[in-house]
């Protein structure tokens, strides 16, 4: 019975800590059809956007040019906060995916598995990892870079979907900010 015991925490443990190493639940950037992290079970006793962060997001261009790869910088300053995280997807005005999203060689970000979350779409979702959630000072988030590829064609505007947690440190799922901010970027021509 001991031996079942240990196995059985074992397992638990190891679960635990290897979903954490997977950042963002998917499909919680905030994009149409999406949550947030803002809920009971993740990141809740703040209401979403309600705190003032800074928010820095640059390179995304204001039209995209086919099968260019833009490479955009995320970042955000909130006082007191001491854990970071963010989640990106890229849909068209139907909520397909639209290009690539790409994790950056050398950055803590990683692209999400659609079928764990058992997405009802195509979009692709980018997060952080564990490694990547810790600024380096209190108060000011990493700096994540990640890239986007655009669509081979000129075929529709992008709708840039992202969510970031501002957390207390405190490992319980209060006191934290969760913010979404979208963007829509422009087909250029052929």
């Amino acid at each position: 019975m001991r031996i079942i015991t240990i196995l059985m925490i074992t397992i638990f443990l190891c679960t635990a800590v290897s979903a954490k190493k997977k950042g963002a639940p998917g499909m919680s950037a905030g994009a149409p059809g999406d949550r947030t992290c803002n809920s009971k079970k993740c990141h809740a006793g703040n209401e979403l956007n309600s705190d003032k962060a800074k928010i820095f997001i640059a390179g995304l261009p204001k039209i995209y040019t086919p099968n260019e790869i833009y490479e955009i910088t995320l970042r955000f300053e909130q006082p007191g906060a001491k854990r970071w995280g963010f989640q990106a997807t890229v849909a068209n005005d139907k909520g397909d995916a639209i290009g690539s999203l790409i994790s950056v060689k050398g950055q803590e970000t990683h692209i999400q598995d659609n079928a764990r979350y058992k997405s009802k779409t195509n979009r692709q979702y980018l997060t952080h990892t564990k490694k990547g959630i810790l600024g380096s000072e209190k108060g000011k988030s990493p700096s994540w870079i990640i890239q986007w590829k655009a669509p081979e064609t000129v075929v529709d505007t992008s709708n840039f979907y992202f969510a970031f947690n501002a957390g207390n440190g405190n490992n319980k799922d209060t006191g934290d900010f969760i913010y979404t901010r979208s963007f829509r970027v422009s087909p250029g021509s052929k």
